[in-house]
């Protein structure tokens, strides 16, 4: 089982130099790894390596959130309603005046 840390800016690939070159492959620049289990094998490390690749992908970052329209103000959208004088309270649908 390969894990891939978020590192620092700055401080590289840490780890096995198999790995960095995976890594650095990828297009990934700052990492550490930690590594259990059976990795002896190259090629079981490389294949657990490129699993843990495979799983961050998944994870949304902000760059890929959707674009939600933001709401206008609330004091934009009643100011005409206040200028006049007319606001609505609470729960009441009578129009109510209020003193100036």
């Amino acid at each position: 089982m390969v894990k891939l840390i978020p590192a620092a800016r700055g401080t590289g690939i840490v780890g096995a130099p198999t790995v960095k070159k995976v890594l650095l492959l990828a297009g990934i620049k700052d990492c550490y790894t930690s590594t259990r289990g059976h990795t002896k094998t190259g090629e079981n490390f490389l294949k657990a390596a490129f699993n843990a690749m495979k799983m961050s992908y998944s994870i949304l970052t902000p760059d890929l959130w959707p674009e939600h329209a933001i709401p206008g103000n609330l004091l934009d959208k009643y100011t005409d309603e206040m200028k006049i004088g007319k606001v609505k309270m609470g729960g009441d649908d009578k129009d109510k005046k209020v003193a100036a």
